[in-house]
């Protein structure tokens, strides 16, 4: 008959991989949470009639959720001062611009006016050569600055890379880089028609959702450890 037999090192271990695991677990049942609403605001959002950037804003500023919701934003665009973020699309390597308008209302947001190939960054992204500042008025989803949480910020790259790419969708370092005051919040343009690249209408309005399964595999992997130190802890009697 096996008797228990107590492993000082081997528990503390256990327990803080054991600890370790479970934490992961949870953080996947929260993403679940967070996903279903999610996938629940943009589909009731999305086909709501577009309004004004700056309502938006004082919306989002007083609580309300306001991501992927149809704005407008009407001002001068300063295509001169774009950054662009490293990123794909339909698995080919590129990057999306960010262009600040200068808005009639007041104040500078920037647009991310879509994604261009790797090989058009290279050639330069097409303009009119006018090097003025054009007043349009755009019509996009609204969207929150990026700012990863833990763990996913532990494996994210911050800033630019060494050819002026950023990693970040971050409205607030792309105007301090630009000695600009931005709003935190950015516009994704829809496609514009006659207009190649920047290609617009890329927002991601899809999303797959298998915190579920990566939860139970945590927390199986928790209760096998579990499992695995009592085996150790058990010793047959001599």
């Amino acid at each position: 008959m096996p008797r228990f037999h107590f492993r000082p090192v081997l528990t503390l271990f256990c327990l803080a991989a054991i600890a370790c695991l479970c934490t992961l677990g949870v953080w996947q049942l929260n993403r679940l949470a967070w996903k279903k609403a999610l996938i629940e605001q943009v589909e009731t959002r999305l086909d709501q009639p577009a309004i004004p950037f700056d309502e938006a804003v004082r919306r989002a500023e007083a609580g309300e959720r306001m991501e992927y919701a149809p704005v407008t934003v009407t001002g001068a665009v300063r295509t001169d001062q774009a950054a662009t973020v490293f990123g794909t699309y339909e698995a080919a390597p590129g990057g999306y611009v960010f262009v600040p308008v200068a808005m009639a209302s007041g104040g500078i947001a920037y647009v991310n006016q879509g994604f261009v190939t790797q090989g058009v960054l290279k050639d330069g992204v097409p303009s009119d050569g006018s090097g003025e500042e054009k007043a349009e008025t755009i019509t996009g989803l609204f969207r929150y600055r990026e700012q990863p949480a833990p763990p996913a910020s532990w494996f994210q790259t911050q800033g630019k890379s060494a050819d002026g790419l950023w990693f970040i969708r971050d409205p607030l370092a792309f105007a301090e880089q630009s000695n600009l005051s931005a709003s935190p919040y950015y516009v994704d343009q829809f496609a514009v028609d006659g207009r190649a690249w920047p290609k617009g209408g890329t927002t991601r309005v899809e999303f797959s959702s298998r915190h579920f399964e990566y939860a139970l595999t945590w927390f199986g992997l928790a209760a096998t450890l579990a499992g695995v130190w009592l085996v150790f802890s058990l010793q047959k009697r001599s």
